[in-house]
């Protein structure tokens, strides 16, 4: 699979450096989108309907998580039913969500593609009054938070929409901070990151039937 970048609408101040406000880094997101796509590849039609979408989550999670604990000391962090990565030093964790066809685009207002639950709708609430609060914590690669650290953590998304065209696919993507929600989708945010888009080609079809079978013979006693 070749990988390909395309710029995208720039946010005043650039993407870089509004990232690094952050303590990541497009070098730590594009990888966790690439991993998802990948993984996305190996559900087969005989698979579970939603086993494509799924892989992609697992991945898009454990790559975002293994980027930002390598190489910035970031911590795992399972909050409020929220699977995160946690930047200690500054309150901020980094979670993903599967965006509209707007994501991407500072010209439209992008919501999440499928409904939301409670959890994210209770850090979008926090994220829309929150002051810029950064509090430390203990470093370790998992992270608990005591209740002012909990009040204080900002919620971001790594927000993503894919589009298949011919064997290729195009993943818009941005970094965003959800302030309000309403019955399930975002309808307002606070910050918000486009990224330049990752093109994939070399799309394959899996095999659905596996592997050639192997004759073991056993011997039935």
């Amino acid at each position: 699979m070749a990988l390909s970048l395309i710029a995208a609408v720039p946010e005043p101040g650039g993407a870089g450096s509004r990232l690094a406000d952050l303590g990541t880094r497009l070098e730590y997101l594009h990888p966790a989108l690439y991993a998802g796509e990948a993984a996305r590849r190996t559900a087969t039609p005989n698979h579970p309907a939603n086993a494509a979408g799924t892989r992609a989550y697992q991945e898009h999670v454990r790559v975002l998580r293994e980027e930002h604990i390598r190489h910035e000391g970031w911590q795992r962090l399972l909050h409020d039913h929220l699977e995160l990565v946690y930047n200690p030093e500054k309150a901020i964790a980094i979670g993903v969500m599967i965006g509209d066809a707007a994501t991407g685009d500072l010209r439209q207002h992008p919501t999440n593609l499928h409904r939301r639950g409670a959890a994210t709708a209770r850090a979008a609430e926090r994220n829309g009054v929150q002051l810029e609060l950064f509090l430390p914590s203990p470093g370790s690669d998992e992270a608990v938070l005591g209740d002012d650290e909990a009040e204080a953590l900002q919620i971001w998304f790594l927000v993503s929409y894919r589009v298949q065209a011919g064997d290729s696919v195009r993943i818009h993507s941005e970094l965003s901070l959800p302030a309000k929600m309403d019955r399930g989708f975002v309808v307002g945010w606070k910050h918000r990151i486009p990224l330049p888009v990752l093109e994939m080609d070399g799309i394959e079809p899996p095999n659905e039937d596996g592997p050639e079978e192997i004759d073991i013979p056993v011997d039935f006693r």
